[in-house]
This record gives C-alpha cells, structure tokens and sequence, in this order.
C-alpha cells in the first residue's frame, strides 16, 4: 500500500470529465456518490442467532485455513514449492474476494427487487463481513509467514499482490456494514439505517450522535478487468487519481481543513482519497479502469450542514418546521410562531416519542422512503402536526 499525505495543486494532472462520473456537484457543502433508480426504506439491525453463528463459522474457517497454509508452507521441501504454496494462495485469496463481492451485490440486489427481507439481507451481509475479514487475515499470515521464514522472501510482484488484497475487499467492511453486523451478532445496540437501493448500487446511512454517517457503493464503475488508464502518460498514478477525486469533489478540496491522503493497493488499480473538510470527513475510492468513484465514506457533523425549509405548519402559536440538506437527512425544529425562539416539546414521529427538542437542538430525521407524521407537544398540551413524504 502507498500513501502520499498532503497532496497539493502540484500534483495536478490532466484527466477527461466523464459523462458517467457519478458525484454531485452541490455549491455549499460536499458532493456525494449517487446511486441511480433507487428505493429507499428505513430499517434496523438487531440480534440474529442465524446470522451471528455464520459469522462465527467464517471466522473459525479462516483460522484454519491459515493454519493449513502455515502448515503446508513450512513442510515444503524447497524454495521453488514454497513460492509456488505462495502463489497459489493469493490466488485463492483474490477468487475469493471476487466472489464476495458478487455475492454482495446479489444480495443487495435481491433486496432492492423485494426478493429477500431486511433481516436475511444483514444476514449475508454479515456474513460477507467476516470473510472479507478473512482475507485479510489470511494475507496478513502469508507475509507473516514468508517473512520470519529464512529459506525464500516474497518477490516484487508477490508483495504488490498482496497490498492489492486491500484494495480488493475495501468495500466489505465499511462503517454502516460493520455497525449493523455487530447488532446482528448482538454485540451492539439495535442499529436504525437508511437504505437506498437498486440494481446499479446502495447507499447505507446512519445517524450517530451528532454525526451524519453515509456508505455509498456504484457497482458499475468498478470494472473486474482492463488497463488501468492512471498508469498511462507520465504522471504518476496517484497523482492522476488525486486529480480525478479533486474534479469529482471540488467543494471538499477547496474547503480543506486537515488530513488529505492519496493511497494505492500495489497491483490494484484501486485508489484510495482522504481528506478532512469544513463539513467532516470523506473517504473515496476511485477505479483507475474506469476513471471514477465506486465507492465512498462521509461522515458529517450535522450541526455544520447547511438547511433549506422545505414544509411548515402552524397552529396556535406553535411552529413546526422541516428542513432538508443536500446530503440526506432532515432536520425538525419547533418555535414559538411569534418570536421565532426555538421551544421545550415533546417529538413523535409516527406516534412514538423520538426525542425532545431543546432550545438551540434540532431532530435529525433519516430518510426512510415513506410518508410519516411528525407532532410536537408542548407541556401545556398544544399541538403541532405535519406531514412529510417519501
């Protein structure tokens, strides 16, 4: 894995814009990856006995399969069959992480069609989870391995294969996979998530706290095979990607705060974007076969995220009103209809109670894709109602 930190505009490189470059352009906070032709639904993670037991069962799979590598590497007779023990195995490795991500996207997909719950989609997805873990792991054995051995030492390429695995099952474990997977195996708190879905993609999203916490991945602009059009000319692969990512999210680069990395995954035409901005944090992937973003991390403070007033209502004195942002989530404030000063009442959202608003607070609303009804109460018993859409 390569790491450049602090990328700045002399890196700059010459990349086309492409018509199927997928990130909006928004003019007061960061773009974002859509995913087109998409339903949306509101879901929550909890405890599956089913689903922890198979995550267990990867787990135990994969220590003893690195075991069996360990075992088989060190009884090889010679270097020539060591390296070929090597070789075989990231083989391996690679199909495997292939087939989990098609397995993934089956998933996703079948989900997006009505075909499978919400439950047996974390189910897999847990799953999916583990093994992707898995690989990793085992891969960590294999350069372990090879490494306190005396008799062979990895080769250029073997080790370019290895970082490679990295970039190969990044889309495995993000953040709203890893949270829902931990409520699944009962090892956190029920998980509310938005989930946006279709054949092309998904978008998984959470609020935590006072952060805003959006997975997105676009299958087809991750392509399994082709040249890596980075590689081409003579700028520096990582430099032509932080290019493309600073064409794909003007707003973030030109309000950067801390924190921007360039990474490449050895023989992966993988690449990976960090940076911090005014907003939060975005993490990037870009396929340098296709040029564009497949897959990517926000994680937003809300309280810094820009509003628009997108549905009031009134009723004796009592102010409810809806805002929207750019990114996904709405926000719910209450105020006095006079004064404008936000006001103490009691919030439902479809008849149970989801918070208290608070002077100077606001109810951070995810999209779930249906129409629902949100009531404030004050103590002295008046009422406010309105309702939003999908």
């Amino acid at each position: 894995m390569v790491t450049v930190v602090g990328a700045g505009s002399a890196l700059a490189a010459t990349v086309e814009n492409d018509p199927l470059q997928s990130v909006t352009v928004e003019n007061d906070t960061v773009g974002r990856l859509a995913v087109p032709d998409t339903t949306t639904t509101g879901q929550r993670a909890t405890a599956d006995l089913s689903g922890a037991l198979a995550g267990d069962q990867q787990r135990v799979q994969t220590a003893l399969t690195a075991g069996a590598f360990r075992n088989a590497f060190e009884s090889a007779p010679n270097e020539s069959a060591k390296l070929a023990i090597v070789t075989d195995t990231l083989d391996r490795l690679e199909t495997r992480a292939t087939a989990l991500r098609e397995d993934r996207q089956a998933a996703i997909q079948s989900f997006a069609r009505g075909d499978s719950t919400s439950d047996a989609l974390f189910r897999k997805l847990a799953r999916i989870q583990a093994a992707g873990e898995g690989i990793d792991e085992r891969a960590s054995v294999v350069e372990t391995t090879v490494q306190e051995s005396t008799a062979v030492s990895l080769s250029e390429r073997a080790t370019r294969r290895l970082a490679g695995i990295d970039g190969a099952v990044v889309t495995l474990d993000g953040p709203l996979t890893d949270r829902l997977t931990n409520s699944v195996r009962g090892a956190a708190a029920p998980e509310a998530i938005s989930i946006e879905c279709g054949e092309s993609g998904a978008v998984f999203a959470t609020i935590e706290g006072g952060t805003f916490v959006r997975e997105a991945t676009l299958w087809s602009e991750r392509a399994e095979s082709g040249a890596n059009n980075f590689e081409d000319g003579e700028t520096a692969p990582l430099s032509m990607a932080y290019q493309r990512a600073r064409e794909a999210y003007p707003w973030a680069v030109g309000n950067l705060v801390s924190g921007l990395s360039v990474t490449g995954f050895g023989e992966s035409p993988i690449y990976g974007v960090r940076l911090t901005h005014s907003h939060g944090d975005l993490e990037t992937y870009l396929d340098g076969r296709t040029e564009n973003v497949f897959y990517e991390v926000q994680r937003l403070q809300l309280s810094s995220l820009p509003t628009e007033a997108v549905a009031t209502n009134t009723t004796d004195d009592l102010l409810i009103e809806v805002n929207a942002t750019a990114v996904g989530p709405r926000a719910v404030t209450v105020r006095n209809a006079t004064t404008g000063e936000e006001v103490i009442a009691d919030i439902t959202v479809g008849g149970a109670t989801a918070n208290r608003s608070r002077i100077g607070s606001r109810l951070w609303l995810l999209e779930t894709g249906t129409e629902r009804t949100i009531t404030a109460r004050r103590p002295d018993g008046t009422t406010v109602s309105i309702t939003i859409g999908a």
